[in-house]
């Protein structure tokens, strides 16, 4: 019997087969590599790939030993954790390598943790890890709202307190230090209370989850914030790089936002200024800002709640409401420098299909509950062992720090108590031996005006190192120096962080805020009086007048007018009304403390302002969130005195948003009782 052979379309099915087979193998292979993790990377690799997008005061600042340290435990993380080689490299290089979470100081956090944490995470798997890891986070730390400086990881767990950019900054450091990529998401302001918040998000197996900084519970994806963030209209996070990763769906509804800028004929407008505004804090913040390509057009993903649109075009801006659902808008720049207007909004936030939590609940029952008491009790133990308990109120405030400033006061520095009048409650908790001596060096005019604090910057010696080097100077040979010797070099800082007095000199470069902080701390080291204007510009004594770098367009330089508000003396700044300044065709929001009572007294009695248009807004926060606004342009004129009424609208849903407690403080009450320690 012959040979059968198969039939033309037979052999054709089955090469085809064959071929498919191949392609699906080819296929699962590719798959499986895009999903292993890329080959280990050695210690000049992980070197070179921090120094390629590293921020320029990291580079700066910190030597490569200490980097060449923290790319060491990052490996041995990897290596040794079990989970550390089933992370994809662009999870390890972007959220276990780096050492910098948000603007804190750096420190060796990492060895530290590492050795505490790895006995106690023996056996357990990646998810039961990272829980864990929170759970100790909360032995370490609660809750406490402070300043917009943020401590390092090491100066919060032995403080034992942070608000939450400090807590969630501590979490991802632990997170890291034992090889489990986490990061720090912001919702950067709240569209129905008059706050912010920071968590964490951690890759685990596969997926990105999320936590509450030292608030652990018993599952991930769960926090007091669940309601909250599904309410948000932002909430964001970066990449090692500084390129923002947009999380917001992973929280809430989202829509695009489509803005289309023409002039009055109808043309588009390219290159425009768009910013997405919230109002939060009696303001609108702008919660993203872009600019137009060619055919007018820029856009932007958000939740469910109303926003301000507003385009500045040189010469010119526009300003509109987009609601809820509003998702394609035109607007034309109609208004001109020196117009006054008046603008009256009702503003909805997104509503949410959560149930709101009861935080005014402890649970003191399941095991998750039961083990957070027991948490509370080992901080409260170590608290009692490690602070300061006695009569001296600095060294109460002191916390774990309270060793150096017993020192520094038991040595009787003349200067001390100018010293000591120019700091934080919060530098007291972390400032250095070598800080405070080298405070002593300056001139008594100089600490009155801040000594060596200038904004949030982190603290480091500068007084002797400028005055070995600096010649005695009058304040405008002082910012003749700056304008010839610091060039302003804005391309390498996504992060805004500043760059130590110490770096600016030996660089003489830097961003332009490091470069006017630089210009503020230079002149105290000279003995002059010096300090930062509302706009964040330096400004140096000259008999009286304020000498700034004219550069940048000082403030104190221009001619000036007075504002005096007609404002109940019991209304704070940021919490009913703030006063904006236009720059470029944008409103930038004068800067003051909104904890400060004499802010108001003083706009009661006028206060000098460059000339010029402004934008006094206030708002009247409704219970549920919705706002009422008021918004008055005006300009102030050179030598003249301009009496504008503060004016709050009103409904019978109107609450007092400076006697509401905001989401932190309300989940701090609740879930820690050492949140008030």
């Amino acid at each position: 019997m012959g040979t059968m052979r198969p039939r033309p379309g037979k052999m054709f099915d089955s090469n085809l087969n064959h071929t498919m087979k191949k392609r699906r193998l080819l296929a699962a292979i590719l798959l499986a590599a895009l999903c292993l993790p890329a080959a280990a990377q050695s210690e000049t690799e992980c070197l070179a790939f921090l120094y390629r997008s590293m921020p320029t005061p990291d580079s700066v600042d910190y030597p490569r030993a200490y980097w060449r340290r923290q790319v060491r435990m990052a490996l041995k993380a990897r290596a040794e954790m079990p989970w550390g080689q089933r992370v994809p490299m662009w999870e390890f290089e972007n959220f276990v390598l780096p050492v910098r979470v948000n603007n804190e100081s750096l420190d060796d956090a990492r060895t530290v943790i590492y050795k505490e944490l790895v006995p106690r995470l023996k056996g357990l798997s990646m998810e039961q890890a990272a829980l864990e890891v929170n759970h100790w986070c909360h032995e370490k730390v609660s809750y406490r709202p402070s300043d917009g400086r943020t401590s390092a990881p090491l100066a919060t767990m032995r403080n034992s307190i942070g608000r939450c950019g400090e807590e969630s900054t501590f979490t991802v450091s632990a997170l890291r230090a034992v090889g489990i990529p986490a990061r720090q998401v912001y919702c950067p302001r709240w569209a129905h209370t008059d706050d912010n918040h920071a968590w964490v998000e951690v890759w685990v197996d596969g997926r990105w989850r999320f936590m509450g900084a030292c608030e652990p519970e018993a599952v991930l994806d769960k926090g007091w914030f669940n309601w909250a963030a599904s309410r948000a209209m932002l909430v964001r996070t970066f990449d090692y790089a500084g390129h923002e990763i947009p999380t917001t769906a992973t929280y809430a509804p989202t829509k695009t936002l489509h803005v289309k800028v023409v002039d009055e004929a109808g043309a588009p407008i390219p290159d425009a200024t768009v910013d997405f505004r919230l109002y939060n804090y009696s303001e609108f913040y702008p919660l993203h800002t872009a600019t137009t390509d060619a055919e007018g057009r820029a856009s932007f993903t958000t939740g469910y709640g109303d926003l301000q649109v507003w385009v500045s075009t040189p010469g010119a801006y526009g300003v509109r409401k987009a609601d809820a659902y509003t998702t394609e808008m035109t607007l034309t720049p109609c208004h001109k420098t020196g117009s006054g207007w008046t603008m009256e909004y009702d503003w909805h936030v997104p509503v949410s299909t959560l149930e709101e939590p009861d935080r005014s609940v402890v649970d003191t029952v399941s095991d998750n509950g039961r083990r957070l008491q027991a948490e509370d009790k080992i901080r409260t133990d170590y608290q009692q062992a490690a602070f300061y308990h006695g009569d001296n109120e600095v060294l109460r405030k002191a916390r774990s720090n309270w060793r150096v400033l017993a020192q520094f006061l038991k040595e009787k520095h003349p200067q001390a108590g100018l010293v000591l009048q120019g700091l934080s409650e919060k530098d007291l908790r972390d400032v250095t031996l070598d800080v405070l001596r080298d405070a002593c060096l300056m001139s008594d005019v100089a600490l009155r005006s801040g000594g060596v604090r200038v904004s949030t910057e982190p603290l480091r010696p500068y007084v002797a190192y400028l005055q070995r080097r600096l010649p005695k100077m009058t304040a405008s040979q002082w910012t003749d120096w700056v304008e010839r010797n610091v060039r302003v070099d804005n391309t390498n800082d996504p992060k805004q962080l500043c760059l130590s007095v110490a770096g600016v000199y030996d660089t003489r470069r830097s961003d332009a805020h490091s470069r006017e902080l630089f210009t503020v701390a230079g002149a105290r080291a000279l003995g002059l009086r010096a300090e930062l204007d509302p706009l964040g510009k330096a400004r140096v004594a000259d008999g009286d007048r304020w000498l700034g770098l004219k550069d940048t367009a000082a403030a104190s330089q221009l001619p000036q007018g007075t504002l005096k508000l007609d404002v109940a003396p019991d209304v704070m700044y940021y919490h009913g009304y703030t006063i904006s300044r236009m720059v470029d065709g944008r409103p930038q929001s004068l800067d003051y403390a909104d904890d400060d009572p004499t802010v108001t007294e003083k706009f009661r009695k006028g206060l000098q302002l460059p000339a010029g248009d402004y934008l006094l807004t206030t708002g009247t926060r409704l219970k549920g969130g919705d706002v009422l606004t008021r918004s008055m342009m005006f300009s102030l004129k050179p030598g003249q005195v301009t009496q504008v009424p503060v004016c709050f609208r009103s409904s019978e849903r109107s609450v007092k948003s400076d006697l509401q407690l905001d989401d932190s403080e309300k989940n701090a009450r609740a879930t820690s009782v050492q949140s008030a320690q």
